[in-house]
């Protein structure tokens, strides 16, 4: 009887250690701006109630009625793993009492999100995310500070973005505009597919946010945001847009853009690089200034965004943009048996002083440990032979000049240091 070969979930992936220094690369540079910035790390848990989704993303959305995964614990509680972040960090701002801080709260994830959704280039039903929420400030200072935080990401790992931003004022504002829409559309119904008509019933700024290019003349035409903006959120608009400005954040304003959750208010935006066609968004966010509250909690503004880590690898490598490699600075050769155990201890010396190294375990010859140094993308290689055992010694290879020298054991870790450029202890 053949054995079972097991196959990972379709709309899954496994992130392989080739493809991790695209990830180290994109999550180290994420993290050291947003600490840089003042914000704090968050991590909540993987499933949630699903009411909370429900409540928070929208009973209508495609989200809550196609894509979640939603099932019962033994104890009969519907829950669901998590389709996206901000509901649940929303959720922790108010049971952990973070809003007695001082405001704003701003802080920042790194984790995996789960959609049933047709799996293709850069989207999978287990997907990363890495993302910030800011609550308790309805400046629009903030709304440009999180954009540019999110342009300084992009910039820092050498990708090219066009950002595209929007308004959707205020709930008075959207209301109104939501009937200008309905009485737009409801005049080309003949248009409109089953999944439009069920939007135009339920919420139908999403007709707007549709791929279909048949429609495309039709949204082209249909009434703007911007002609049903209160004085306050065109004012709000207005200052968002002079501080990008004078960030040095360039943008397109987008009438169309209006995000496909039911929380957001004023400022929505996406990123989209310039490599991937359809699927070009690589984040996106927004402001909710009323979903804390809808969520239970004291009315608190908030603002964030989410970027799809997947999207951002792809437009990495189609942009041919090559993260630093994670290979090991040093590794140990030992050529003899007894030589093993000093070729050892040095190298276990360097990891002890936080320098990346890793003895090859081989009894081959030279010149193939060194080939395998070479992959493993080692700078420097410690030798160590009979000869040099006996006479307490060490061969140190500079893999990168190809220049050799032999030293006292004693003094590898000068010499170690001063190839590598180190500010190690010696």
């Amino acid at each position: 009887m053949a054995k079972q070969i097991y196959q990972r979930p379709r709309g899954t992936h496994d992130i392989l250690p080739a493809d991790w220094r695209y990830w180290q690369f994109m999550q180290s540079t994420f993290i050291d701006i947003c600490t840089a910035a003042g914000y704090g790390r968050i991590s909540t848990p993987t499933i949630e109630s699903t009411e909370l989704f429900v409540r928070s993303v929208g009973d209508t959305t495609e989200i809550v009625g196609k894509e979640m995964y939603n099932f019962e614990d033994r104890s009969g509680n519907p829950l669901s793993l998590k389709p996206e972040s901000t509901a649940g960090v929303a959720r922790a701002y108010i049971e952990n009492g973070l809003s007695s801080q001082p405001k704003p709260v701003r802080l920042y994830y790194l984790e995996p999100a789960f959609r049933y959704e047709r799996p293709q280039a850069g989207r999978f039903r287990q997907h990363h995310q890495a993302g910030v929420e800011v609550f308790g400030s309805t400046e629009p200072l903030i709304d440009a500070q999180v954009i540019k935080l999110m342009a300084r990401f992009y910039t820092r790992l050498g990708i090219k973005f066009n950002l595209l931003i929007n308004t959707l004022g205020d709930p008075d504002d959207r209301r109104a505009y939501s009937q200008a829409l309905v009485d737009y559309f409801t005049e080309h119904r003949e248009h409109l597919s089953e999944l439009n008509l069920r939007q135009l019933e339920t919420n139908p700024l999403r007709i707007l946010d549709s791929k279909d290019p048949a429609l495309t003349k039709l949204i082209d035409a249909a009434p703007q945001i911007l002609d049903f903006l209160s004085e306050d959120a065109q004012a709000h608009f207005r200052a968002v847009l002079e501080y990008l400005d004078e960030f040095g954040v360039e943008y397109e304003i987008s009438a169309k853009l209006v995000r496909g959750l039911d929380y957001y208010t004023r400022t929505v935006f996406e990123f989209k690089g310039t490599h991937q066609g359809m699927q070009d968004t690589i984040g996106a966010g927004g402001r909710y200034d009323g979903l804390v509250a809808e969520l239970g909690g004291q009315p608190t503004p908030g603002i964030g965004f989410g970027i799809g880590l997947e999207r951002v690898e792809l437009e990495l490598k189609q942009a041919k943009i090559e993260p630093p490699e994670l290979g090991v600075a040093v590794t140990g050769i030992s050529l003899a048996p007894k030589a093993a155990f000093a070729t050892a201890k040095l190298i276990e010396s360097m990891l002890d002083q936080g320098v990346s190294a890793q003895m090859i375990v081989s009894t081959a010859g030279l010149t193939e440990q060194l080939a395998k140094a070479s992959k493993l993308g080692a700078k420097v290689a410690v030798i160590i032979g009979q000869q040099e055992l006996t006479k307490k010694q060490v061969i140190i290879k500079d893999l990168v000049s190809g220049t050799q020298q032999s030293v006292k054991y004693a003094e590898a870790h000068t010499v170690i240091a001063d190839l590598l450029d180190l500010g190690i202890e010696k």
